[in-house]
């Protein structure tokens, strides 16, 4: 048997020519290219977000490892190659800090030089709040969404809505610094002197909801139309299955729609008291609450049942969360409301 740590030093010796080579190697006529600019690392649960302003007609190299520094060619350095921007580099161990650099060639050319090391450090999402970002306005700002920034794009945005029609958008991908947020100036059907409550990127494209029973979609951020809601209701919130997207409002509302765009109101809810949240849990459950310790449940999102909450307090968001472990399946349910009321269901 082969001694391990011969082994050990003869991966070492391949993992350092094959570096090496990557960096070095030429071919087709290429060249090497400049170092990328603009390279920004965002830490996550278990994995960073990388971005960079590519050049066209460059294939990418991003080398990483634990530690500080980094440069490419390094020898105890990973690689992955060909990457565009931006790159999510996935089964990392969280809280050990990473250092990263990007470098390129053309047409088979060198490997270029790196760009400057960054360093980030994986967690769970949470464990790190960044204040003092801009929005660009003084509206209250009611709810967030997340999803591609138009239709035809590869790039995503969060899109933040409030008060007046307030609606904010920024970039996804950006440095640890607090987001940047700027104004929208929509088109079509405008939102303007509307409260709007809730806002979701589902059956792709955004939905809003809001004051007076209003539901407007949009696929892109600055392009929205008016959908017809079936109430005059307000609408405080919005979920998804994924399938059909659940709004709730005042007065036991409840609409559904299958592509945000024609909304049906819910055959059967047994109260008239005032909701505020809802939300969708992977065990096939709908979940709504709202004033008085209000709590509905629904297999469907039109037929609802009453159940019991054990609190009067009122409820003001749920949300559902389902957790494998050990190819166990376990799923939890969490509604907040006043007084620091906090529920959980399992």
């Amino acid at each position: 048997m082969a001694n391990p740590m011969y082994l050990h030093r003869i991966r070492l010796v391949l993992t350092g020519l094959l570096s090496a080579a990557l960096v070095s190697a030429c071919g087709g006529g290429g060249s090497s290219a400049s170092a990328p600019a603009n390279v920004s690392v965002v830490a996550g649960d278990t994995q960073t977000i990388i971005s960079w302003t590519a050049e066209p007609g460059v294939d990418y190299w991003l080398w990483y490892k634990a530690g500080s520094s980094i440069a490419p060619g390094d020898k105890t350095a990973s690689f992955k190659l060909n990457v565009s921007p931006p790159y999510i580099l996935t089964g990392l161990t969280n809280g050990t800090q990473y250092a990263f650099s990007i470098n390129g060639r053309t047409d088979g050319g060198a490997g270029g030089p790196g760009s400057p090391s960054q360093t980030a450090t994986p967690g769970l999402a949470g464990a790190n709040w960044y204040t003092n970002g801009t929005i660009g306005g003084t509206s209250n700002i009611r709810s967030i969404a997340y999803g591609l920034t138009t239709s035809s794009a590869t790039t995503y945005s969060y899109v933040a809505v409030g008060d007046g029609g307030a609606l904010y958008k920024s970039v996804a991908y950006t440095s640890t610094s607090p987001l940047s947020w700027t104004p929208v100036t929509t088109t079509g059907t405008p939102l303007e002197a509307t409260a709007l409550n809730g806002a979701l990127y589902a059956l792709g494209k955004y939905i809003v909801v809001g004051a007076g029973g209003k539901v407007a979609y949009g696929t892109d951020i600055s392009g929205w139309t008016a959908a017809t809601s079936a109430t005059t209701a307000n609408l405080n919130a919005i979920a998804t299955n994924g399938s059909i997207v659940v709004a709730v409002g005042a007065g036991g509302t409840i609409i559904s729609s299958g592509d945000g765009i024609t909304w049906t109101a819910a055959a059967s809810v047994p109260v008239s008291t005032e909701l505020y949240g809802v939300s969708y849990s992977t065990q096939g459950l709908w979940i709504a609450v709202g004033a008085n310790g209000t709590l509905l449940t629904s297999t469907d999102g039109s037929t609802w049942s009453a159940g019991t909450s054990g609190t009067s307090a009122t409820l003001k968001s749920v949300s559902a969360v389902a957790s494998t472990t050990n190819s166990v399946t376990t799923y939890t349910i969490v509604a907040v409301g006043a007084n620091g009321t906090l529920l959980t269901s399992t």
